[in-house]
Protein backbone atom coordinates (compact mmCIF):
# COMPACT_ATOMS: atom_id res chain seq x y z
CA UNK A 1 0.00 0.00 0.00
CA UNK A 2 1.59 3.23 -0.68
CA UNK A 3 2.33 5.85 1.70
CA UNK A 4 -0.70 8.62 2.44
CA UNK A 5 -0.85 12.23 0.47
CA UNK A 6 -0.22 14.71 3.63
CA UNK A 7 -3.57 16.45 3.67
CA UNK A 8 -3.94 19.48 1.39
CA UNK A 9 -3.97 22.03 4.13
CA UNK A 10 0.10 21.02 4.85
CA UNK A 11 0.82 21.44 1.29
CA UNK A 12 -0.73 24.88 1.28
CA UNK A 13 1.36 25.55 4.01
CA UNK A 14 4.40 24.44 3.12
CA UNK A 15 4.30 26.25 -0.29
CA UNK A 16 3.22 29.30 1.62
CA UNK A 17 6.15 28.98 4.13
CA UNK A 18 8.30 28.76 1.19
CA UNK A 19 6.84 31.83 -0.63
CA UNK A 20 7.13 33.95 2.51
CA UNK A 21 11.33 32.74 3.10
CA UNK A 22 11.57 33.64 -0.71
CA UNK A 23 10.16 37.26 -0.21
CA UNK A 24 12.37 37.53 3.14
CA UNK A 25 15.19 36.66 1.76
CA UNK A 26 14.38 38.84 -1.61
CA UNK A 27 13.61 42.12 0.97
CA UNK A 28 16.81 41.21 2.84
CA UNK A 29 19.12 41.37 -0.31
CA UNK A 30 17.26 44.21 -2.04
CA UNK A 31 17.05 46.36 1.36
CA UNK A 32 21.38 45.84 1.50
CA UNK A 33 21.21 46.71 -1.90
CA UNK A 34 19.11 50.02 -1.58
CA UNK A 35 21.85 50.81 1.55
CA UNK A 36 24.84 50.57 -0.58
CA UNK A 37 23.33 52.52 -3.69
CA UNK A 38 21.82 54.98 -1.27
CA UNK A 39 24.30 56.18 1.73
CA UNK A 40 26.62 58.20 -0.45
CA UNK A 41 23.31 60.07 -1.24
CA UNK A 42 22.34 60.75 2.24
CA UNK A 43 25.73 61.45 3.29
CA UNK A 44 25.94 64.19 0.86
CA UNK A 45 22.64 65.43 1.08
CA UNK A 46 23.14 66.75 4.89
CA UNK A 47 26.68 67.61 4.05
CA UNK A 48 25.11 70.18 1.56
CA UNK A 49 22.32 71.06 3.63
CA UNK A 50 24.57 71.40 6.84
CA UNK A 51 27.26 73.99 5.10
CA UNK A 52 24.22 76.73 5.59
CA UNK A 53 21.18 75.13 6.55
CA UNK A 54 19.54 76.77 3.90
CA UNK A 55 17.09 74.52 2.01
CA UNK A 56 17.86 76.43 -1.15
CA UNK A 57 20.72 73.96 -1.33
CA UNK A 58 19.74 71.21 -1.53
CA UNK A 59 15.97 71.50 -3.20
CA UNK A 60 16.71 69.70 -6.09
CA UNK A 61 17.05 66.60 -3.80
CA UNK A 62 13.87 67.14 -2.25
CA UNK A 63 10.39 65.97 -2.36
CA UNK A 64 7.55 68.51 -3.17
CA UNK A 65 6.23 67.74 0.41
CA UNK A 66 9.65 68.14 2.19
CA UNK A 67 9.92 71.55 -0.08
CA UNK A 68 6.30 72.31 1.09
CA UNK A 69 6.90 71.92 4.86
CA UNK A 70 10.12 73.02 4.68
CA UNK A 71 8.88 77.06 3.68
CA UNK A 72 6.72 77.13 6.97
CA UNK A 73 7.89 79.46 9.59
CA UNK A 74 8.62 76.53 12.09
CA UNK A 75 10.68 74.76 9.97
CA UNK A 76 12.67 77.72 9.16
CA UNK A 77 12.64 78.21 13.13
CA UNK A 78 13.94 74.84 13.45
CA UNK A 79 16.70 75.04 10.67
CA UNK A 80 18.16 78.37 12.34
CA UNK A 81 18.64 76.17 15.63
CA UNK A 82 20.12 73.56 13.53
CA UNK A 83 22.98 76.55 12.35
CA UNK A 84 24.44 76.73 15.72
CA UNK A 85 25.53 72.69 15.23
CA UNK A 86 27.63 73.63 12.34
CA UNK A 87 28.61 71.91 9.15
CA UNK A 88 28.75 68.16 9.03
CA UNK A 89 31.81 66.57 9.53
CA UNK A 90 31.89 62.83 10.01
CA UNK A 91 28.77 60.18 9.70
CA UNK A 92 29.19 57.70 12.15
CA UNK A 93 27.30 54.36 12.35
CA UNK A 94 25.28 54.90 9.44
CA UNK A 95 22.59 52.18 8.96
CA UNK A 96 19.36 51.67 7.00
CA UNK A 97 16.91 51.35 9.66
CA UNK A 98 13.76 50.95 7.85
CA UNK A 99 13.02 49.42 4.07
CA UNK A 100 9.94 49.23 2.15
CA UNK A 101 9.34 48.55 -1.79
CA UNK A 102 6.69 48.86 -3.37
CA UNK A 103 5.30 48.87 -7.26
CA UNK A 104 8.89 50.24 -8.36
CA UNK A 105 9.35 52.57 -5.65
CA UNK A 106 11.82 51.98 -2.79
CA UNK A 107 11.60 53.81 0.86
CA UNK A 108 14.03 54.05 3.67
CA UNK A 109 14.52 55.06 6.52
CA UNK A 110 18.51 56.08 7.13
CA UNK A 111 19.95 57.05 10.97
CA UNK A 112 23.61 57.61 11.90
CA UNK A 113 25.81 59.64 14.30
CA UNK A 114 26.64 63.04 12.85
CA UNK A 115 29.83 65.13 14.11
CA UNK A 116 29.25 68.93 13.00
CA UNK A 117 31.89 72.13 13.77
CA UNK A 118 30.02 72.62 17.24
CA UNK A 119 28.41 69.65 18.49
CA UNK A 120 26.86 65.92 17.27
CA UNK A 121 23.43 64.84 16.55
CA UNK A 122 21.23 61.67 15.81
CA UNK A 123 20.74 62.09 12.52
CA UNK A 124 17.52 60.64 10.19
CA UNK A 125 17.02 61.10 6.91
CA UNK A 126 13.77 59.57 4.77
CA UNK A 127 14.38 58.89 1.05
CA UNK A 128 12.18 57.37 -1.74
CA UNK A 129 13.87 56.16 -5.00
CA UNK A 130 11.33 55.80 -7.25
CA UNK A 131 12.91 54.61 -11.09
CA UNK A 132 16.43 56.96 -10.97
CA UNK A 133 14.72 59.73 -9.35
CA UNK A 134 16.05 59.76 -5.53
CA UNK A 135 13.67 62.49 -3.29
CA UNK A 136 14.77 63.16 0.56
CA UNK A 137 11.13 63.37 2.31
CA UNK A 138 12.13 64.39 5.88
CA UNK A 139 15.21 65.02 7.99
CA UNK A 140 15.37 65.19 11.71
CA UNK A 141 18.03 65.66 13.88
CA UNK A 142 17.55 64.42 17.36
CA UNK A 143 19.76 64.26 20.90
CA UNK A 144 21.84 67.16 19.78
CA UNK A 145 24.61 68.02 21.90
CA UNK A 146 26.60 71.54 21.19
CA UNK A 147 29.83 71.23 22.43
CA UNK A 148 30.06 74.35 24.83
CA UNK A 149 33.82 75.20 24.62
CA UNK A 150 33.12 75.59 20.81
CA UNK A 151 30.34 77.43 21.33
CA UNK A 152 32.34 80.59 23.23
CA UNK A 153 33.96 82.96 21.50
Amino acid sequence: MPPAAPPPILVGLGALFLVVIAFVSWLGVSSNDFRKEQAPFVQKFVVDLSKRWDVADVRDRMSVSFIEQADTQPARELLNQFKRLGALKSVQDLELRSFMSMNGKRTGIFAFKGIFENGDGAVRVTITQDGEVVRVQGVSLDAIHLGVEKLQT
